[in-house]
């Protein structure tokens, strides 16, 4: 019977203990997570701050299963990979492991970036706070209850979310993002304009391209953006993560750019370890090159691969699209793939077919708009990448992963065929125009 250790229960940890089950039914499943309690949803922290669900809602548990340990409040201190055990601590009691393993999973997951702000540490908790997890969740909870004004770090999906979370709680809320517009890993600017638009409209101010220099009193009572003084009671980071790589760095495992190191199957240089999830290097699926993919959705297929291969099946994860959708301020906002940045960086020259569209017929009743951008080569006419903002974005988005995964061009998107009901959907779907809108522009580019 084989002995698999899981270090850590996110969502790459949990799909990998749903993969070695279904492959090997005898298997001996040991987890190590630091947490009290099993799982969380980090994605619905923002909603929580919210108040559309309550902080209890986002925890649930494996299911029940008798050959699974749970060391639940446990750390993992060291990797013997050549000896193959663990070093864990107790964090209750102060006891010391050792935990052995045939095969180990790493799922360690990333940490919060703190920028180097002038006054950040040491206000840490004292006004400044970072959604991480959800006790983190209910200190910003409780401190927005108490306070009248706030200023979010961040332009990203969680800024964002969390920006309008406590503008809905009444907190009068500014956002500083230090790159030119909001949502700059997925979006371009032309669509983000609308995202911000949207975000104006709740009432939050956005002040883009420009960088907190300083926070200023204990607890918390300023920010400097540059010469202007911003008076706030709280501060929210959401300056994204950094992929937790010490303990497999220590043990000998290769390290990237991003993360830990793996191959298709998600083994790691050592044989019989594996990794998964935030604190991996994965790669791009369009042109194969190393890229951080921080995502539930990338973590829990890499989860699946994992925990087969550590079974002794076979699985492989071929990369990553960062394929994403949030609701910020009730608009839908969805992309995948590359966006013009990334795909200039990656050397690619690109066309783009942009479309404005309703949810629904004009006619019908809740008809809403949706906006759809399709990028692609301009040798080829292979699909790239893809973004929607509006009512259905992500149905969109979904098909245009798809197409990208396939290496669809551009003509064979224009012609997919889309349901057509007056009651759901429209009869030229948003995303067959700016399919078509590409071609027509591939054309004449030739």
């Amino acid at each position: 019977m084989s002995r698999i250790v899981i270090l850590g229960l996110g969502s790459g940890g949990f799909a990998a203990s749903l993969a070695i089950r279904r492959t090997d039914p005898e298997a001996s499943i040991i987890i190590i997570e630091k947490r009290e309690y099993e799982m969380f949803s980090p994605c619905g922290m923002p909603f929580a701050i919210e108040g559309i669900v309550s902080l209890d809602k986002l925890k649930f548990s494996l299911p029940d299963d008798k050959k699974i340990t749970k060391l639940l409040g446990h750390e993992a201190i060291s990797i013997s990979a050549s000896e193959k055990y663990i070093d864990v601590n107790n964090l209750k009691t102060g006891e010391k492991l050792k935990v052995p393993f045939d095969s180990l999973i790493i799922g360690a997951g990333a940490s919060p970036f703190i920028p180097p702000i002038k006054g950040v540490k040491e206000a840490l908790g004292r006004g400044v706070f970072v959604l991480h997890d959800l006790e983190s969740a209910q200190k910003i909870i409780e401190q927005a209850g108490k306070v009248k004004k706030a200023v979010v770090i961040g332009a990203g999906p969680i800024g964002l979310e969390i920006a309008v979370a406590l503008r809905t709680k009444g907190l009068d809320v500014t956002v500083v993002e230090m790159l030119a517009y909001a949502l700059p890993r997925a979006l371009d600017k032309d669509m983000a304009k609308m995202v911000e638009h949207r975000v104006e409209e709740e009432g939050i101010k956005l002040i883009m391209n420009r960088s907190v220099s300083s926070i200023n009193g204990l607890p918390v009572s300023s920010v400097n953006v540059g010469e202007e003084i911003i008076e706030t009671d709280m501060v929210v980071l959401a300056s994204g993560v950094r992929a937790n790589i010490d303990i497999a760095k220590n043990a000998g495992i290769e390290v990237g750019k991003w993360g830990i190191r793996t191959n298709s199957r998600m083994e790691t240089n050592i044989k019989g370890i594996y990794a998964v999830g935030d604190c991996i290097e994965t790669v791009s699926l369009i042109d194969n090159r190393p890229t951080m993919m921080q995502l539930s959705s990338a973590a829990y297929r890499q989860g699946m691969v994992a925990g087969t291969n550590a079974a002794l099946g076979y699985d492989t994860y071929e990369g990553a699209l960062g394929t994403f959708v949030s609701l910020i301020g009730g608009l839908e906002v969805a992309a995948t793939g590359f966006n013009e940045f990334f795909a200039k960086a990656a050397g690619f020259e690109t066309i783009s077919g942009k479309a404005q569209g309703k949810s629904k017929p004009e006619y019908y009743t809740g008809s809403k708009d949706i906006t759809v951008k399709i990028l692609i080569e301009a040798k080829t006419g292979r699909v790239l990448g893809g973004q929607a903002v509006g009512e259905g974005a992500a149905a969109r988005v979904n098909v245009l992963s798809l197409a990208i995964r396939n290496s669809m061009n551009i003509y064979s998107l224009a012609r997919t065929e889309m349901a057509y009901c007056p009651m759901l959907a429209e009869n030229y779907d948003a995303l067959n125009k700016a399919a078509d809108f590409a071609v027509r522009k591939l054309e004449k580019s030739k």
